[in-house]
């Protein structure tokens, strides 16, 4: 299963910082994140979610998903680097610090910052990584709902 969407409205947290919570589903993994509101609308990041997955559909080897864009202060931004190989997504957590940056951040347009994919366990590298079978991403696309498997 692959979705990634708004899980829980948007509150005001501490320091007066106004959050949702969103939700990505990659396989049988729930990651929970929560999204600034402070520069973006939960509107903008449904359409940027929208348009990156998108992109995987019709052939691009990588995307990204904004998970928190924080304006243009020096907070970082953090996204979900995703790449298409050999029929299946791969998914990884970013952080990307503006100073570290060649040039302005562009939300709608994150794709450039997601470089070539490097697998996190045969790398051993401390992030987290998961996978998901491309059709799935179709699957949440299009709106199809398989049943469950006979027997469960």
């Amino acid at each position: 299963m692959f979705r990634i969407r708004v899980f829980a409205p948007a509150l005001t947290y501490a320091h007066d910082s106004l959050d949702a919570v969103g939700e990505l589903v990659i396989g049988n993994a729930r990651q929970h994140f929560r999204l600034d509101l402070r520069a973006w609308s939960i509107a903008d990041y449904e359409r940027q979610w929208k348009a990156g997955v998108s992109r995987l559909l019709y052939g691009a080897p990588s995307s990204a998903l904004m998970s928190s864009f924080r304006g243009d202060d020096e907070a970082p931004h953090l996204l979900w680097a995703l790449w298409r190989e050999a029929g299946f997504v791969y998914v990884q957590p970013q952080c990307l610090l503006q100073r570290e940056l060649s040039s302005a951040f562009d939300p709608y347009a994150p794709y450039e910052y997601v470089g070539a994919r490097l697998p996190a366990t045969e790398q051993a590298l401390p992030i987290a990584e998961w996978r998901v079978e491309l059709e799935q991403l179709y699957a949440n696309a299009f709106d199809i709902r398989w049943p469950p498997p006979f027997g469960q």
